[in-house]
């Protein structure tokens, strides 16, 4: 017989220490009379972690998501549920305040018990937020692309029951971040932790900001099986038949490999978790970071023209990606402005001289020419990069990466489109029509110039950090038009760098810096190989970062 929550209500469970100190935390627990329980905090019809007794009436625990709960819940939601899911292992667990993040999942691997099993051995019964109602599903959205979208009031049939996945993991693309280099780079390190662990693999771009997955990438696998019930799908523990990620989750779900902030100084991660957390990314990479469209096309006659031009006359191409905007270098010199142009090009000349003239000697004419053939492939956010004097003076060739979308400054739009002129909206001259004016990209991303994009009103609430985490109503065609925009630009970007024959320089703090070393594979990750950070406050690659 299902064990009901005690009293509907969520309680504070304060444990005491062998050491005879006593910590508290918050999340809902049957009536486990061996503990002193005060009702206090959440609801139970929200979703959170749970304390059950098992038949040995040894305290356990296992995660509590109402039947009737949409999916994806919001990553603010999974987030919450880790946070406190760790505080319980800690309390559950001997000498619990020197428990790291390192061995979280070790320790919560004899405290958990996952929500089918607790739910068929009768530990709990699923709650529900208002009426009793089918449990509302995630299913395939009728293109069978592998990418799931949620549909509302789905009824959950005994078929699709029989054919549910054994093990998934579902990655949200929604993120609270404006850029697309953190979540690109963790839906990559997912897949492969999926492919890893033998667990289906699903995306959910229900909530998206830059709109559907298929949009900018060919269609992902298609898993053999279908996505289980919300109540099922959880963001930890690691071990849990069916996890959820997303941004927000990170640290726990790939926790002994994420970096930790210090490394902002220096690394203290191993080389074989350092590895470890590339080869899932490039597992990924390899699956996944197929361009459709007019992109896959204009992407292969940009790579035939570099080869037919630069290639064919013994030239290398080398890419410098240079970010700025609200990504500032991790090297304290530069910590509040950004790494000069001159680092990057010093930087693609050692590249050079590495392919050309290895031992530093006179250059050959064979050498010299090649030098003289070769082309520096630069991608910016900053439009302003572009005509910098130290790119524009230098003596080598310099190219846009592409140029099929860029970003555009306020002068470049004001030319081609000049700023509306006020009208007025009645006779009175004193009522007259505030129009937006044309908002360029000086100075290069930012997140609230993002959030802005085609709603100028919801850029200043971004700015002033009031923007919610999930809009209440869909963005407008036109904000979604821009955001692709601004999406495929950046993808076109790392896809022609990243082929560049003769390498790539980049700053490791921004992430599209840390997307182009998987791209270029771990043996130019080395010391002497093609992948080059001029990030002094780092010296190596690295992949996610907590806090970052």
């Amino acid at each position: 017989m299902a064990r009901n929550l005690h009293r509907g209500h969520s309680e504070r469970l304060f444990l005491q220490s062998a050491t005879g100190s006593s910590t508290s935390v918050t999340y809902l627990s049957v009536n486990i009379n061996e503990y002193n329980v005060a009702a206090q905090g959440l609801s139970a019809q929200e979703p959170a972690p749970i304390l059950v007794a098992d038949p040995h009436k040894k305290p356990k625990w296992t995660v509590s998501i109402p039947q009737d709960a949409d999916f994806p819940l919001k990553p603010s939601q999974y987030a919450d549920i880790c946070a406190r899911s760790d505080q319980i292992v800690k309390q559950l667990s001997p000498g619990h305040t020197h428990i790291h993040a390192g061995s979280w999942e070790s320790q919560s691997a004899t405290s958990f018990i996952d929500v089918q099993e607790a739910h068929d051995q009768g530990l709990f019964s699923l709650p529900v937020r208002g009426q009793v109602q089918p449990h509302t599903g995630v299913v395939d959205d009728g293109s069978e692309t592998g990418v799931r979208s949620n549909i509302k009031e789905q009824m959950h049939d005994k078929n699709r029951d029989s054919n549910i996945c054994k093990k998934s993991l579902t990655f949200l693309m929604e993120s609270a971040d404006a850029g697309m280099g953190k979540t690109l780079l963790g839906l990559w390190m997912a897949y492969g932790l999926a492919q890893e662990e033998e667990r289906s693999f699903f995306i959910d771009d229900t909530n998206w900001a830059y709109g559907k997955y298929t949009t900018f990438f060919q269609p992902p696998p298609v898993p053999p099986c279908q996505p289980p019930p919300t109540t099922q799908r959880l963001p930890c523990p690691h071990q849990t038949r069916h996890l959820v990620v997303s941004t927000a989750t990170y640290r726990y779900v790939f926790a002994g490999i994420i970096e930790p902030v210090s490394l902002k100084r220096h690394s203290h991660m191993p080389a074989t978790r350092k590895h470890h957390a590339f080869s899932l990314a490039r597992v990924g990479h390899d699956a996944l970071f197929h361009l459709t469209g007019d992109d896959a096309s204009y992407l292969a006659t940009r790579l035939t023209e570099l080869d037919s031009g630069t290639h064919s006359q013994g030239g290398r191409t080398i890419g410098l990606h240079v970010r700025r905007g609200d990504r500032r270098p991790w090297e304290p010199q530069y910590s509040d402005s950004y790494i000069p142009p001159t680092s990057y090009l010093s930087a693609a000349q050692s590249l050079l001289n590495q392919h050309f003239n290895p031992q530093n000697i006179t250059l050959t004419h064979g050498a010299a020419t090649g030098i003289s053939a070769s082309t520096f492939l630069l991608a910016s956010d900053d439009p302003d990069i572009y005509t910098a004097p130290e790119f524009s003076s230098s003596t080598s060739q310099i190219h846009r990466a592409q140029s099929q979308i860029f970003l555009a400054s306020k002068a470049t739009l004001d030319a081609a489109l000049p700023d509306p002129v006020p009208v007025p909206i009645s006779d009175d001259p004193a009522f007259i029509k505030f129009v937006e004016p044309n908002v360029g990209w000086e100075g290069g991303f930012f997140a609230s110039i993002f959030w802005g994009l085609g709603n100028a009103a919801e850029g200043r609430r971004a700015a002033r950090g009031e923007r919610p985490e999930r809009a209440q109503e869909a963005p407008n065609e036109e904000t979604m038009q821009l955001r692709e925009y601004v999406g495929r630009a950046y993808l076109l970007e790392l896809k022609v760098l990243g082929n560049a024959n003769g390498g790539v320089v980049c700053g490791v703090s921004s992430f599209g810096c840390r997307v182009l070393g998987v791209m270029r594979g771990w043996a130019d990750l080395r010391k002497g190989g093609k992948w080059k950070n001029v990030d002094g406050g780092y010296g190596g690659w690295v992949g996610l970062v907590e806090g970052d």
